[in-house]
């Protein structure tokens, strides 16, 4: 296959749900996830009317751009001889929970219960995402079908990521983590954008 230079989805929709656990009242889902990345490995797949791709590279989860009840999360894989695929999401948080969703039940991303849960449908592709986030170790499968060509991918491709990734906590964990921000392009349903991701 050719080499292949995909930047995934950035989702900046804010929606609302409840996190009915009433545990660390005095922390909330940035604070208790949020400062050191997760960093590890990320598996792939990709296929296409029988073919198939495995791959492998290094993986990142980590909160950006945190605001009063706001924060962005994103997962970053690095493939080697594949490039970059960055997926970016942006959501409200409140106590131990992270949420993003519309109305329309196909578009949310979920982190409750240190469970995470997501769909994406739209004309173009269905991403789908589980797993789980604890303060310790972060793992998430996301699977892609392509509808639509796209410049990396023909119609009915199939791409699988599964992030597996920890990290040290300390009782002086700083935010700011020595991250830098660096601006890339963001594949997302209307086209490239660009935005702004960790490089740890």
């Amino acid at each position: 296959m050719k080499k292949i230079m995909l930047y995934m989805v950035s989702i900046l929709l804010l929606g609302c749900a409840k996190d009915d656990d009433p545990a660390r009242k005095n922390e909330d889902f940035n604070s208790l996830y949020g400062g050191i990345p997760y960093k590890g490995t990320v598996q792939g797949r990709m296929s296409l009317e029988g073919n198939r791709l495995d791959f492998s590279g290094d993986g990142t989860i980590a909160l950006i751009e945190d605001a009063k009840d706001s924060v962005s999360i994103v997962f970053l894989a690095d493939i080697d001889d594949l490039g970059e695929i960055n997926i970016k999401i942006r959501g409200r948080f409140d106590r131990e929970s992270f949420y993003m969703e519309k109305e329309n039940s196909d578009i949310f991303f979920r982190i409750m219960d240190q469970t995470i849960n997501g769909k994406f449908i739209s004309g173009a592709q269905e991403m789908s995402f589980d797993g789980n986030l604890r303060r310790d170790k972060g793992q998430m499968k996301m699977v892609a079908i392509f509808k639509q060509e796209t410049e990396s991918f023909p119609e009915g491709t199939r791409l699988e990521l599964n992030f597996d990734t920890s990290r040290e906590i300390t009782e002086n964990d700083d935010s700011g983590s020595g991250c830098q921000m660096r601006m890339v392009p963001i594949w997302g349903p209307n086209g490239m954008t660009m935005g702004m991701v960790p490089d740890c």
